[in-house]
């Protein structure tokens, strides 16, 4: 099977396998004490996920570690892709669970399995190292289990001394196994628990909205019925008024909806290649007219380059501090979009800013919290919970600096890349 990590080991590290012939130097259980380290500083299950195939890659002295993930049906086995250059082709392969796989043996039985040389077991699967161009020679295949559920299996690829993997290996593959397995276990009920307490904010949200809706309901109606009449009198002008009504109103319900999806569920950002500074003139050429009704102008600037981001996600973070900034100004207001460069360490920010009335230090404090809204029934007190969520998921931070009656600004610091390295 093929390696899914391309990161080196660190100088120390490779001088210790150097000294010892491939494998981590001191006993099983420094060993198993510096898995610990890698793997349980973090709930993020995806993290987990990345820290344990390092963590097993190191403490097995390795040269590749896979992380299958056992599907919700418990039928199928799914490689964990996070980086390397050998993983090409594997994101949407599947192992199924029985005895005709390394991988689907291990997680059938429940047990570990060495396997000293892959290519004399009819279980390994060579179209796989056909296709990333990686020679598998010693297999250990272990699986995950924490509190009697199988979450999937360790799969640790070539020792790098050359030599096979043996007995101690597979003892030692065990216990780091179970380790990993308790990581991911507590990720997931983290993860879980996080849900459950954004749905119940859902279900608060649900019944404290309900009024603002009812408002825009009948402002559909109302235009609904000025269209009726109009249309009945053949008065042009009328239809023209009370389908601005009705689209003013769609609009509001379109923004409340999406606010509550985005809110709602936990979302993965899809990062793909993007031109902010074009991200940027279609957040304003969105928001035009509505600038324009209100006297603002709006201006954006970028000295970035290609960025990797979840585009809708941004957009829809940028279309609620932008359109949060216009509200904020009267006539003759200025609203700036503007992206800045990546700095040392691969973020990039993105900064909305307006001169509109500013916030003073206690709105500033609740301004992130569902349901806080300077705007009264004007507004959901979602828009800036839904910014910085979806801010977070992409692994950057959002911060405020705002000023009474000398306007508010926005920063955004975004990672550039993706976590580690750039998608091969």
């Amino acid at each position: 099977m093929p390696p899914q990590s391309g990161n080196a080991p660190n100088t120390d590290l490779a001088v210790t396998q150097a000294l010892t012939g491939g494998r981590p130097r001191g006993s099983p259980l420094n060993t198993l004490a510096h898995v610990c380290q890698m793997v349980a500083g973090d709930l993020d299950a995806g993290t987990v996920m990345r820290s344990a195939m390092h963590a097993a890659e190191e403490a097995m002295g390795a040269e590749a570690c896979t992380l299958f993930r056992l599907d919700p049906s418990g039928e199928k086995l799914h490689f964990h892709i996070v980086d390397g250059s050998h993983s090409d082709g594997l994101a949407s392969a599947a192992l199924p669970v029985d005895d005709h796989s390394i991988a689907g043996w291990a997680a059938a039985h429940r047990k570990p399995l060495l396997i000293p040389d892959a290519y004399r077991d009819s279980r390994f699967n060579p179209s796989y190292d056909a296709k990333t161009g990686f020679r598998t020679r010693s297999v250990i295949s272990a699986p995950l289990v924490a509190k009697g559920r199988l979450l999937g299996v360790m799969q640790v690829l070539n020792r790098r001394d050359g030599k096979s993997f043996d007995g101690e290996d597979l003892e030692l593959a065990e216990a780091v196994a179970s380790l990993i397995a308790v990581a991911i276990h507590n990720a997931e009920e983290h993860e879980a628990r996080v849900n459950a307490e954004r749905l119940a904010t859902v279900g608060q949200m649900m019944a404290g909205m309900a009024h603002c809706v009812k408002n825009i309901l009948n402002g559909l109606q109302a235009g609904s019925y000025i269209m009726d009449q109009s249309l009945a009198g053949a008065t042009q002008g009328g239809v023209a008024r009370g389908w601005e009504m009705v689209k003013r109103n769609m609009g509001l319900l379109s923004n409340i909806v999406l606010d509550m999806l985005s809110y709602s569920r936990p979302r993965k950002p899809n990062l793909q290649p993007c031109q902010v500074g074009e991200l940027c003139q279609s957040i304003a050429a969105l928001l035009k007219e509505q600038a324009a009704q209100k006297g603002v102008t709006l201006v954006t600037s970028s000295n970035v380059a290609e960025v990797w981001i979840d585009e809708t996600g941004i957009k829809r973070c940028l279309l609620n501090l932008v359109g949060n900034a216009i509200d904020a100004c009267g006539p003759g207001g200025l609203v700036e979009i503007e992206a800045g460069p990546a700095d040392r360490d691969g973020h990039f920010t993105l900064r909305v800013r307006d001169n509109g009335c500013g916030m003073d230090a206690a709105a500033q404090q609740k301004i992130f919290a569902p349901f806080f809204s300077t705007k009264g029934n004007k507004g959901t007190g979602l828009g800036l919970p839904v910014a910085r969520k979806l801010v977070e998921e992409h692994g950057g931070s959002i911060r405020i600096e705002s000023e009474p009656g000398r306007g508010t600004e926005f920063i955004l610091l975004l990672p550039a890349r993706p976590m580690g390295d750039a998608p091969h």
